[in-house]
């Protein structure tokens, strides 16, 4: 049941990509509009202190917005704001970002750094595509979900993929559709610097390359960073945010493959990797024995369990702690890392809420937020990727950097 419609002046972004502006004291969220709308809308669901609306016309169009360039945009649940320009999508995720982080750690003295962006249109190395006969149809379809619902978007091409990928799924796209059945298969399909993974069975491991001399190899159903140039950008960043010397011990949790580890070896005395998969402890392992490395390994623990009984975490100190967990973040883990006293954490989240309540835990532990920095990892999509760094509060304790210079200044 829709209200009558009024007009509506779209002011702000929310999370998760609608539009957002106020009318009789009251917040409304309209999917489809973008700040610097002024829309015709209808109130869809009516709630005490918000309500969502349906757009029904644009009045007044954005300068931010644009015509989307998939042919498959608003049925393809894949990108949810190609019709806002790349420029306007990073300040809107971002600034919702520091608006809710700023006032949950009710702290506003730390650096903003530039974001990290590149390439918005074939910047995709890997996806999953979903295979079967549409149960309505009758007809075999390869591609996607529809937004907010399990049936498949049948597609021919993505324009955000990598074009090689883009070229070998036209390659395959017949012989595949010819083999659906009623039972869906997911097939990931990933390029990697040494081809395309993921259409027929293939003896070799796929790879690809931090720098000339270092190799990734990986699982090709396994988890590895999307967008390979931001990828590379962030981990340059991250290296510089942890301020690595040659003696430095670091530990880098839910380190994956390596992504992380293996260039922090290269500028650090030792590194241990911990992270929860089986397949991917051991390609950690392999990565640094082929890539000689020989100041790093990885073990398996489940980081979402208390690790002070664990070795690695109780018999261990580090000066630094590197940590890239999923969307559910490091909420057991965070309330421990105090214990281990390293001077900086640097943490890249792709999950704003799961974030700022570790922070805030990490907080209450005497770290304090240095730094953030937006990182456009997926673009014309809601997803928001941030880096931070922390620095152990001399106010709160003395941090083991500062007790082992004072041990030297009055040594006899």
């Amino acid at each position: 049941m829709t209200s009558d419609p009024f007009e509506l002046n779209i002011e702000n972004l929310s999370h998760d990509g609608r539009g957002v502006g106020r009318h009789q004291g009251k917040t409304c969220f309209v999917e489809g509009a973008v700040p610097g709308d002024r829309v015709s809308v209808a109130v869809t669901q009516d709630n005490d202190h918000f309500a969502d609306c349906k757009l029904l016309e644009i009045l007044d169009a954005s300068p931010d917005r644009q015509t989307p360039f998939c042919e498959y945009y608003g049925l393809c649940g894949g990108c949810q704001l190609q019709h806002l320009n790349v420029e306007a999508q990073r300040k809107w995720k971002f600034a919702n970002i520091l608006t809710s982080l700023k006032q949950a750690l009710k702290q506003d003295d730390f650096e903003v750094c530039p974001p990290l962006t590149g390439t918005d249109i074939g910047y995709r190395r890997r996806a999953r595509f979903f295979l079967s006969i549409d149960k309505k149809e009758k007809q075999p379809r390869l591609g996607f979900k529809e937004n907010s619902s399990n049936r498949l978007v049948d597609i021919e091409q993505c324009p955000v993929l990598d074009p090689e990928l883009n070229q070998a799924l036209q390659t395959h796209r017949n012989p595949l559709l010819n083999s659906a059945s009623r039972a869906e298969k997911q097939l990931t399909i990933v390029k990697a610097d040494n081809g395309v993974f993921g259409f027929e069975e293939r003896e070799e491991t796929p790879y690809y390359s931090i720098e000339p001399q270092l190799k990734m190899h990986f699982d090709q159903e396994g988890f590895i960073q999307v967008n390979g140039e931001i990828n590379r950008k962030m981990i340059t960043q991250a290296l510089d945010w942890l301020e690595l010397q040659t003696q430095h011990k670091v530990l880098d949790l839910f380190c994956g493959q390596g992504n992380f580890t293996l260039p922090i070896a290269k500028q650090a005395k030792e590194v241990i990797g911990i992270e929860g998969d089986d397949n991917a402890v051991a390609m950690g392992n392999f990565n640094a024995e082929s890539n000689g490395i020989a100041n790093c390994r990885f073990e398996k623990f489940d980081l979402f369990q208390d690790p002070s009984g664990y070795a690695w975490f109780r018999k261990q100190r580090y000066d630094r702690i590197l940590l890239d967990p999923g969307r559910l973040g490091a909420a057991e883990l965070c309330k421990h890392l105090g214990k281990l006293d390293a001077q900086l954490i640097v943490y890249v989240s792709c999950n704003a809420s799961t974030l700022i309540r570790d922070l805030q835990t990490l907080q209450s532990q005497g770290y304090q937020l240095q730094k953030i920095g937006f990182m456009d990892m997926f673009p014309h999509t809601t997803h928001t990727e941030v880096m931070v760094q922390l620095r152990k509060n001399a106010k709160t304790g003395k941090s083991r950097e500062k007790r082992t210079q004072a041990k030297k200044q009055f040594r006899f």
